[in-house]
């Protein structure tokens, strides 16, 4: 059960003042979970264009805050979007080591309403804030907890309670952090996901990067308005701040800067990555650790107001983008790409560094280096980021996912696919995957082995759908998003994830002796079969092997297991599903 901390009288006592604990602290400490909730719930109390509201529970029992602003009061969903405003998801503390997120939305919250400093941005949109979406990591504070990092004195810690990531967690939604997350994403339905971090790496000059999707990952209406509003309008505003901006800094050689950078899309496991296989716009903060912590929550601030400015010059635009996003459709047998990689071209860009030297370590054998922040330099780099498609698969009309999976159709629900139950049993021609090769990782990652490698080929033909067997229709705009969770090809799909591993699993096996009686009879009554075995033998590893050689026949029996190592999720033709249908 979760026990929130008492506040003191002292803090009882200035109910009138509006200061954020980090302000108070001049920038060297953070509050607990429980002084954020308490700041929030007074504002509520204060104003009317603020409202919290729990929408999940922790692992360990904690409720989950958040909090909308509208200027106009509509603080529901439904009248958030009766208002054709658009609707902004800003979250913080995923990862509570990077906790300045949190304290940012803090002080944003009270100048957007009742300082009034800021007021005028609100006009035109409305948030929906989460200061703290891991919150038991966020509460297991300590001073010890991001090596890396400037300030303050202590903070919370990057995984949940139970050893999660959450920005690794939107497919799969193993965690009841991310669970709760979704529910309300799909509640929200917001136009806009903003997610705050503090990053690791390299020493440099810029105290904000930034990341978003324009390849094609995310619908090409979304793409041209984070160009035009990202790049266009808010990246320049802020350099004439004094806050230069570059993409999310990932280094091709990590001892090196001056070998490049590297980019890249965004897989749905991450949080823009998610936003776009919804079919929105993501934008990922990351200050740079070594920042102060009031630096980096400046230049979050001014980022963020910024962004509010653009915005609300032409709200409009960025509802049009969405609808468009969701007109999007992906024809039968047209081509949804799964997975992405980058070709060796470079391009070169100026880079704000600082002068850094690689010196052979004695303490560790590899490469020291060390930079000196006395000496800026600015470097000319290259930075690899054509993006490429490396696996894909055309779309079908339509997914039947079988009643007995019923953490696969879970999982479907939490991401709000459009989805039917089919009432009666019947036959259908489809497409299913039959597996082979199949490696899984040697170490757990995110709490599962994932699928690393496989091969798979495609059966058609008539197939038997079980009553209660879920037909997932792709004329939807959550069609990218399917594609990702139910095609085999994609990374982050429900079955490189572990939930359709029993399929890999033989329940049934054949007796070597009446193997070796029904082998004798296979090879005496189909020449093409013993001219197969034949063929097999000049393997010597299969020569060598008694299992392997009667493996083979049994393999080839009626008594084998059809359902081995076969996908269970079908893929429909048009004519199917207009079958179904009738």
């Amino acid at each position: 059960m979760w026990i929130p901390l008492i506040l003191t009288a002292a803090a009882a006592s200035a109910a009138t003042d509006w200061t954020t604990p980090a302000e108070a602290s001049a920038y060297t400490e953070t509050p607990r979970y429980a002084q954020t909730r308490a700041y929030f719930e007074r504002l509520d109390a204060a104003c009317s264009q603020l409202s919290t509201f729990d929408f999940g529970t922790s692992a360990q029992g904690r409720p989950m805050q958040a909090v909308v602003l509208a200027a106009g009061g509509e603080l529901s969903p439904e009248a958030a979007r009766a208002s054709g405003k658009p609707v902004i998801l800003i979250q913080a503390a995923i990862h509570p080591g990077e906790h300045e997120g949190k304290d940012v939305l803090m002080a944003l919250a009270r100048d957007l309403t009742v300082s009034g400093k800021y007021s005028e941005l609100l006009e035109p949109v409305v948030l929906v804030l989460v200061p703290v979406l891991n919150v038991d990591g966020h509460e297991r504070f300590s001073p010890f907890n991001r090596i890396n990092q400037n300030g303050p004195e202590a903070m919370g810690w990057r995984a949940t309670a139970q050893n999660l990531n959450l920005n690794r967690d939107y497919t799969k939604a193993d965690a009841p952090e991310m669970q709760a997350w979704l529910r309300l994403w799909q509640r929200w339905q917001p136009d806009l996901l903003i997610d705050m971090h503090n990053t690791n790496g390299a020493d440099y000059q810029y105290a904000m990067t930034w990341a978003f999707e324009t390849e094609r990952n995310i619908a090409p209406a979304l793409a041209a308005w984070q160009r035009e509003v990202f790049d266009g309008a808010v990246k320049p505003a802020l350099a004439a701040q004094g806050w230069p901006l570059t993409y999310y800094i990932s280094l091709k050689d990590g001892t090196d800067l001056r070998a490049g950078l590297v980019e890249g899309a965004s897989a749905p496991r991450f949080s823009i990555g998610y936003a776009a296989a919804a079919g929105r716009p993501g934008l990922l903060l990351e200050t740079h650790m070594l920042k102060d912590f009031k630096t980096r929550a400046a230049v979050n601030e001014a980022l963020l107001l910024e962004l509010l400015r653009s915005i609300g010059r032409d709200p409009a635009a960025l509802k049009a983008a969405v609808a468009a996003a969701d007109a999007e459709r992906f024809t039968v047998g047209s081509t949804i790409p799964l997975d992405f990689g980058l070709t060796e071209a470079t391009v070169e860009e100026d880079f704000l560094g600082y002068a850094y030297t690689r010196t052979q370590s004695d303490v560790s054998g590899g490469i020291w280096v060390q930079y000196d922040i006395n000496q800026p330099e600015t470097y000319r780099l290259p930075v690899q980021r054509e993006v490429i498609v490396t696996a894909e698969a055309p779309a079908p009309a339509a997914y039947v996912v079988p009643p007995q999976w019923t953490a696969v159709i879970e999982r479907l629900q939490l991401h709000a696919v459009q989805m039917q139950r089919l009432p009666a049993a019947q036959v259908i021609d489809a497409e299913r995957y039959r597996f082979s090769e199949v490696v899984w990782a040697a170490r757990p990652f995110e709490g599962r082995h994932m699928i690393s490698a496989l091969k798979q080929v495609a059966e058609t033909g008539p197939a038997e759908l079980t009553a209660g067997s879920w037909l997932i229709p792709m004329d939807q705009p959550r069609a990218r998003l399917v594609a990702l969770l139910l095609e085999p090809g994609s990374p982050d799909s429900l079955l490189r994830w572990g939930f359709f591993d029993a399929i890999f699993e033989e329940k049934e096996y054949a007796e070597a002796r009446v193997m070796e009686t029904m082998a004798r009879e296979m090879l005496a009554s189909d020449p093409a079969l013993k001219a197969e075995f034949d063929a097999r033998l000049q393997d010597e590893a299969f020569a060598g092997s008694p299992r392997a050689r009667l493996r083979f026949f049994y393999e080839r029996s009626p008594y084998f297991d059809a359902e081995f190592s076969r996908y269970p999720v079908l893929r429909l033709g048009q004519a199917a599903l207009d079958q179904l249908a009738q």
